[in-house]
């Protein structure tokens, strides 16, 4: 027996001092664990994304976009850091996230393939 089967067991015999057996039925784990009926049934089963808390840039206020990007290099052009010719079309920035984001779900997915298969050999048979 684990320690919550223990406990629950020393939990129903102090009740039971002092009740007699034929007023009162003895009590079982599963009088301490009420379950609906169809619990496990599959169509209850929620599916989708499970939230396992806060992962990557968060602070969406804090993203950039391709346009906030542009400008950002603009700025940096009037301060003289970069010139005018160095600063591509917001086309471009645009094509470079797109690329970044293709191959950091790529990249995200290799990585839950091999955790998955580290967390459960058997699969891999």
């Amino acid at each position: 027996m684990d320690s919550l089967e223990l406990a629950i067991a020393s939990e129903i015999r102090i009740e039971q001092k002092g009740v007699s057996n034929e007023q009162e039925k003895p009590k079982t784990i599963w009088d301490f664990f009420h379950l609906e009926s169809g619990w496990a049934l599959k169509s209850k089963q929620k599916y989708g994304k499970k939230e396992t808390g806060k992962q990557g840039n968060v602070d969406k206020s804090k993203r950039f976009t391709a346009a906030s990007m542009l400008e950002c290099l603009k700025s940096k052009v009037e301060e003289g850091e970069l010139d005018e010719d160095e600063i591509p079309k917001l086309q471009t920035i645009q094509s470079w996230i797109a690329c970044y984001s293709a191959q950091h779900r790529q990249k995200m997915a290799e990585k839950s393939i091999e955790i998955s298969s580290n967390n459960y050999p058997e699969l891999d048979k």
